[in-house]
């Protein structure tokens, strides 16, 4: 068991009232409940009011969403009502909209479609990855900030350069040709080499 106090827990007095509290919160069916809890159980053993309420709060608030978006937002990524918003969230998303000058908008957009952006670490995930993907592709970072907001989920990619490679030897594309295709058709690269 990850949590081991959990076992400890009463269901009529811990488990219930937060399970209670949660799905009441989010809207959310038995089912989406059963499925957020069973990706992270952790959630069983969070105050409501001390901990979940004020995260959820804090993000929404943020990000400017919509009970819905913030519904399908937290079942897509569970893990975030254990983040600390002003520990980590907020800082790191703060990390992002700065390095790419995003808008509050355009923040908004790329959490809501990669809210597992939170999970990653700024400094040893996302910008590395930034930075591989803008220096072997030779864009600025106006044609890096768009592809970003086209596809949230290049910033998750690993192996973006023997991705690269490949679909340049591939397809025999010189770099125009190469950055071009990433462009428009961003989702390759999310092919699978193995």
């Amino acid at each position: 068991l990850a949590r081991p106090a959990i076992i400890g827990y009463s269901f009529d007095n811990n488990i219930k009232p937060t399970l209670d509290a949660v799905q009441n919160y989010l809207n959310l069916s038995t089912d989406e409940l059963r499925k957020m809890i069973l990706r992270q159980p952790s959630i069983i053993g969070y105050s409501f009011d001390n901990n979940t309420k004020p995260t959820l709060d804090a993000v929404q608030n943020y990000l400017k969403l919509s009970t819905d978006e913030l519904r399908k937002m937290i079942f897509s990524s569970p893990q975030l009502i254990g983040c600390s918003f002003d520990d980590n969230t907020k800082p790191k998303l703060d990390a992002v909209q700065n390095y790419l000058e995003l808008s509050d908008d355009e923040l908004r957009k790329i959490v809501l479609r990669l809210p597992a952006i939170i999970d990653l670490r700024f400094d040893s995930n996302i910008k590395p990855t930034l930075e591989i993907l803008q220096d072997r592709l030779e864009i600025s970072d106006a044609e890096l900030k768009e592809m970003v907001v086209t596809m949230p989920s290049i910033i998750g990619y690993s192996n973006i350069v023997p991705k690269l490679d490949w679909l340049q030897t591939t397809f025999d594309l010189n770099q125009l040709q190469l950055v071009k295709l990433v462009k428009k058709e961003t989702m390759l690269m999310g092919v699978n080499l193995d």
